[in-house]
């Protein structure tokens, strides 16, 4: 479909069928339309409205995210559960085990992890050094 014939009907034919059950997927697949359709405006392959914009059109036809989605946060390990939780990540040899068993000696964000390189570890000192780039904050942070 030409990016210039797409009107909030079709924009709605792709979130609204998962919208109550997948809200937070539905949501960024809203998010992604508009921005593609925003590129394309800007682009000259449209002239009309952005009809994924969630204000003043999609808001008005689906419920608030908020409204339909009711995630409660995962429980958090107790401090007495720690020492298993540890000893059965331990039993795997495989990456992720690692990436979270480091995860969780660090208190660094999983991004963080994911994207860490040897080039960061100062193995004879023990740190890491996570570049200001990769930070939320813009700073250097260095962990022991």
């Amino acid at each position: 479909m030409p990016v210039g014939e797409i009107d909030t009907a079709a924009v709605l034919r792709c979130p609204q069928p998962i919208w109550a059950a997948k809200t937070e997927t539905a949501t960024r697949l809203r998010g992604r339309i508009e921005a593609v359709l925003s590129w394309a405006t800007v682009a000259g392959f449209r002239s009309d409205d952005n009809p994924a914009r969630w204000a003043g059109n999609l808001k008005d036809l689906l419920p608030a995210a908020s409204k339909v989605s009711y995630e409660s946060n995962h429980p958090a390990l107790q401090l007495d559960d720690a020492p298993r939780w540890f000893a059965d990540i331990r039993e795997s040899e495989s990456l992720p085990a690692r990436a979270l068993e480091f995860l969780a000696s660090t208190a660094a964000r999983s991004g963080e992890v994911r994207g860490a390189t040897w080039e960061e570890v100062d193995f004879k000192k023990s740190l890491w050094i996570i570049p200001a780039h990769r930070m939320k904050c813009g700073e250097n942070i260095v962990w022991c």
